[in-house]
């Protein structure tokens, strides 16, 4: 499979959170093709600045720029968000980075269970304080995950303080990662505001079946050959899991409100296609009520008019 052209994005401005490795990285360079100036928002500078060198020996011409942000310290997000916000404006949010897991239980910088924390509170965090940088027809990507269709949050035990179980917790955060996007998008047309949220999936995405780079490690041989069994059946590399995420971003015909994914069987591989969420991710009650929490345990208000 090919990626099916973008429009010229040149003049455009997007921000990859988590773009030094994984989805996030071939999100990166995909974007860069295309002719966006991309910002790699990453953890790790270093590895920010590899993966940069190695977009731009793929495509001299690509506009890069690293700027450090680690979503599991709000210290470490408003410092982010203040150099965004110096960019000049912003055309896409790409909230990509991602915990997917924690044998045990374990906390953030702030206090927050850790995936809860790095997925969706830091991801809330950032796109209060860089909403006022967004162009008007901005779009805000939302990474949304197929476990999202078994893991319906509970509010009152956010940060699974009372029953952890890791892949739930991990699913959990995905659902208020969603959540977030849809009820954005609802205020934002609510507010007449130019803007438009989605969420996407990349299905089932493997680094062992993705294009080699670099700047990223390589899986074993035996990983690649197993893999390879399964391509295109139950799984396929992170390029073409990028492929929805970046959709959602550039591609036209994207309508606020959207979930994207793979197109192909059961959601896990194929080219992006519209993706069904399930029904407690579009329950406008209860993501009021996350909306509320979020801003009660960031301590800060999204600023949608």
């Amino acid at each position: 499979m090919t990626l099916d052209p973008l429009p010229d994005l040149t003049g455009r401005t997007v921000v990859v959170t988590g773009a030094n490795a994984g989805i996030g990285r071939f999100g990166a360079e995909q974007l860069a093709a295309a002719g966006a100036r991309v910002v790699l928002a990453c953890r790790n500078p270093d590895r920010a600045s590899a993966a940069m060198q190695a977009v731009r020996a793929l495509h001299p011409a690509a506009e890069l720029d690293v700027v450090r942000l680690d979503l599991a310290d709000l210290g470490s997000v408003a410092a982010a968000a203040e150099s965004l916000r110096s960019l000049g404006g912003i055309d896409v949010l790409l909230c990509n980075a991602g915990n997917t897991g924690t044998s045990r239980r374990r906390t953030t910088k702030d206090g927050f269970e850790w995936m809860m924390g790095v997925n969706h509170l830091g991801h809330f965090a950032l796109t209060a304080q860089v909403l006022p940088a967004l162009r008007p027809g901005a779009r805000i990507v939302a990474v949304g995950s197929l476990a999202h269709r078994w893991s319906p949050i509970d509010v009152d035990d956010l940060q699974a303080e009372r029953h952890f179980r890791s892949f739930r917790q991990y699913g959990r955060t995905k659902s208020a990662v969603m959540m977030f996007a849809f009820e954005l998008d609802r205020r934002a047309r609510e507010a007449g505001r130019q803007l438009t949220a989605v969420a996407a999936h990349p299905g089932f995405a493997l680094d062992s079946l993705s294009p080699a780079r670099p700047d990223l490690d390589r899986p074993s041989a035996v990983l690649r050959v197993g893999a390879r069994v399964a391509r295109g059946w139950i799984c396929q590399g992170k390029d073409a899991g990028a492929w929805p995420l970046v959709h959602a971003a550039a591609a036209a015909g994207v309508q606020g409100g959207d979930y994207w994914g793979p197109g192909g069987r059961q959601e896990v591989t194929g080219r992006p296609g519209r993706s069904t969420a399930r029904a407690h991710t579009r329950d406008a009650v209860a993501a009021k009520e996350l909306w509320a929490e979020s801003e009660r345990l960031t301590g800060l208000t999204v600023p949608i008019g």
